[in-house]
């Protein structure tokens, strides 16, 4: 396998700066696969990069270069490290991170830099790579403590009206005027988080609550009886144990948040606050390499 040069820096002439993606997924079976892609030009397969735009930041150019390339818009999970290889009279200083793919991804398309993605094992892709630049890479990441670091967005549904005056089955109570406002100001504020996942208590007021979410980004809507009224609380733990790792939000009521909260807390999660959970407000509960870091709070649209 080629094997880049290593940049002479006393002659460089100019430094090219650009960032990449090592894109990640499991399998509905659970197997870790990572995205490679094929340049004709070169003929090699790598993982997607490319230059820096004029006034992008690198999180930017690899947000950007990653979803021209191989159609999957992705949300950064983590900085992986910078690479350096000679170029013609200078050095690309490539900027790497970790990246999950989004629900809102368009998929690939043949285009003149990529000819051909492929989603392998990391076994695989270290046979597969062409650089050991990119080998080297892969070898120094820890995968499977990424695949375990995202947030955990307990929204609480958005305004309903007043429980007293409805007349009908509390589980068919819809979302107020005001509440249709808050959700579509939260789906306007969450739009550009990363969420990949929405799971919602099967209650009409929490589904309408991430309906405009669902539409903005692309995402289904899961109803789970885990978030209902009522908590059974070992079944929202566990819920929300499934969904380590992923961006999700979890839009369920106002008893189900704080004891869910407070069974996360047993388990090391820290809030930063004192405690509320207004309607249409949000708890954000960091989740890294699989523990409950820190969780904050989110007052409700304006």
């Amino acid at each position: 396998m080629a094997s880049r040069p290593s940049p002479n820096l006393r002659a460089v002439t100019r430094l090219v700066k650009a960032a990449g993606g090592v894109v990640f997924r499991k399998t509905p079976k659970g197997n870790l696969k990572v995205l490679l892609a094929h340049r004709p030009n070169y003929d090699d397969w790598s993982f997607p990069k490319g230059k820096a735009d004029k006034g992008e930041s690198a999180e930017e150019t690899a947000v950007r270069e990653v979803l021209e390339e191989t159609g999957y818009h992705c949300r950064i999970v983590a900085p992986i490290g910078t690479t350096r290889h000679c170029i013609s009279n200078g050095v690309k200083e490539v900027n790497w991170f970790a990246m999950r793919p989004l629900p809102d991804s368009p998929g690939f398309k043949k285009n003149s830099e990529i000819d051909e993605i492929t989603w392998v094992s990391r076994k695989k892709a270290r046979e597969t790579l062409d650089y050991q630049n990119d080998r080297d890479l892969l070898a120094g990441i820890d995968l499977k403590r990424l695949t375990q670091t995202g947030t955990i967005r307990f929204l609480r549904h958005a305004a309903a009206g007043d429980r007293t005056k409805w007349k009908g089955d509390d589980r068919l109570r819809p979302l107020s005027k005001k509440g249709r406002r808050q959700a579509a100001a939260l789906a306007e504020s969450l739009a550009a988080a990363g969420v990949e996942r929405i799971v919602t208590s099967p209650y009409d007021r929490c589904v309408q609550t991430v309906k405009p979410l669902a539409k903005a980004i692309g995402a289904k809507i899961e109803k789970s009886d885990a978030l209902a009224e009522g908590p059974d609380i070992d079944a929202a733990y566990d819920l929300v144990d499934s969904l380590v790792g992923h961006n999700a939000v979890l839009c369920t009521h106002g008893d189900v948040i704080p004891a869910t909260i407070n069974r996360l807390m047993w388990a090391g999660l820290a809030i930063d606050s004192r405690f509320y959970c207004a309607k249409g407000s949000i708890w954000e509960i960091e989740v890294e390499g699989g523990r409950f870091t820190i969780g904050t709070y989110v007052p409700p649209p304006h």
